[in-house]
């Protein structure tokens, strides 16, 4: 993984300050913010510059000579409205001024947490200012250098220790989404279902309990959706079953992650073709999963988590299933596989089913699965669906301290009889009625035996491809954050 900045928090004034980069925040306007006025008069300004390019709107960003100062420049980051101003814009600003310095600047300072002091506002500047100040370089052979060591957020004296203690906690969030980003973000010649269990051997603290079933140990299990998906592909398939056991846990849940290392659809082959490249990030629910699994020990997660990462690649080989098969899954209901593109509720049920048969009080499923999510709520924020009310409710508000959108979408229970076969149990895709997302929610169900369950449709934000606010182009290790959230606030 990337190289990321220490960050610390200081009391000390402005000039007292030695950086390469202060970076104070605008409200759209030209309305000053705490730590604006000081630095502009530093600067021999009246009042905040504005050009076509720099109105204060989000994100906006506008560098200043600081000649005769401690820093080498100051870089204005606009905020946006006054009257929006919200964590996640701060986490966004942050974000969006760290990415315009950090390759010229390797230290920086910023006043964005005297906007607001509150303990959420401060972990949002510090999640911003680390995820800002990430990229993708793993396979370059010469990358631009990333000059960034160090930022410093300025805070009240009275919230010195406690903003440390909340830096600390921001730094092993992000860190986490950013193991998710890597793997989303990491081509796929080189990250099949066999890497992928070998990263998580190499990533996961000697806390969590890693076991790897390869090809004949699924067979043996039952696992006959993983077998059906991995058989057009030269590379076999692999569930990595993992486990955090923290003593006297006040809850058990468990976490499943769709990890389709490739996806080209099988013979139901993908269309248009030129979305194909961002397939290799079709196991972004299983790099969630893995990267949540990096930081609950460090974060003391009060709570057993058992995870299941279902990887597979999902190629049209000389082997691979056809429309129309019937496969067994773990659990031994039957499935007709209609369209071999709707592959990830086939893997996906194999990890449930194990998770059901553990006897869990909560589980969670992550997966990039369905089109027709983003087409409904667009690729910014993430479609949850579930059985159980209370879940959907931690999840939803989880969802909101992360900064990572997140809407309910139901599983209407009249669609339920479009999932039946005419020849097996279930049929992998559903007939009549569209509604493609529920569709694929109330399969998943399926394979639950009535636990609490929640699911998570990430086939939109799972992946951008340009810079936006805090979050790189590629993959955004999106849900990461928000189930650690989610997993802190459980208490049973």
């Amino acid at each position: 993984m990337a190289r990321l900045p220490a960050v610390h928090v200081t009391t000390d004034d402005l000039a007292d300050l030695a950086v390469d980069a202060l970076i104070v925040p605008v409200f759209r306007g030209a309305i000053e913010a705490p730590g604006t006025d000081q630095a502009l008069r530093a600067l021999g300004l009246e009042e905040i510059p504005r050009d076509h390019g720099f109105r204060g709107k989000l994100g906006e960003v506008l560098h200043l000579a600081a000649p005769g100062q401690p820093w080498g420049r100051v870089t204005l980051v606009g905020l946006g409205r006054l009257d929006q101003l919200s964590d996640e814009t701060l986490r966004r600003a942050a974000g969006s001024a760290i990415r315009a310095v950090r390759e010229r600047a390797a230290t920086v300072a910023t006043t964005l947490v005297l906007v607001d002091p509150s303990d959420a506002a401060i972990r949002a500047v510090a999640e911003g200012a680390l995820l800002g100040a990430y990229r993708y370089d793993e396979v370059r052979t010469d990358p631009p250098p990333i000059a960034l060591t160090d930022v410093t957020l300025l805070v009240p004296s009275s919230l010195a220790d406690r903003a440390s203690g909340l830096v600390d906690r921001a730094l092993v969030h992000a860190r986490a989404q950013l193991v998710a980003a890597d793997l989303v973000s990491a081509p796929p010649n080189r990250l099949g279902p066999v890497e992928v269990a070998d990263r998580a051997r190499e990533l996961l603290p000697d806390a969590i309990d890693v076991e790897v079933w390869d090809e004949d140990r699924l067979g043996e299990e039952g696992c006959g959706g993983l077998l059906a998906v991995g058989r057009g592909s030269a590379r076999p398939p692999r569930l990595v079953r993992l486990r955090y056991s923290p003593a006297d846990p006040v809850a058990s849940v468990a976490l499943v992650g769709k990890g389709i290392t490739f996806d080209t659809g099988g013979i139901s082959l993908k269309r248009p073709s030129n979305i194909m490249d961002s397939m290799k990030g079709d196991m972004g629910g299983a790099a969630a999963v893995l990267a949540v699994f990096t930081a609950l020990a460090e974060l003391e997660v009060p709570v057993e988590v058992r995870g299941e990462l279902c990887l597979a690649e999902n190629m049209p080989g000389a082997d691979a299933q056809r429309p129309s098969d019937v496969i067994t899954i773990r659990d031994g209901q039957t499935v007709e596989v209609m369209n071999t593109d709707a592959e990830g509720r086939l893997v996906m049920a194999d990890g449930l089913a194990l998770s059901a048969e553990a006897d869990v009080d909560a589980i969670v499923d992550v997966a990039t699965l369905t089109g027709a999510a983003f087409r409904a709520i667009g690729k910014r924020a993430t479609a949850v669906f579930s059985n159980d009310d209370d879940l959907l409710r931690q999840l939803l508000d989880a969802s909101v301290l992360a900064g990572e959108a997140t809407w309910h979408l139901p599983l209407w229970e009249d669609l339920r009889e479009n999932l039946e076969s005419d020849v097996a149990d279930l049929d992998n895709i559903g007939r009549g009625d569209e509604a493609g997302a529920t569709m694929a929610g109330l399969f998943l169900r399926e394979f639950v035996d009535g636990t609490p369950w929640a699911h998570l449709d990430i086939a939109g934000p799972f992946w951008q491809d340009e810079d936006r606010y805090h979050l790189s182009r590629h993959g955004t290790g999106v849900s990461v954050r928000t189930l650690l959230r989610w997993l802190e606030s459980t208490t049973g």
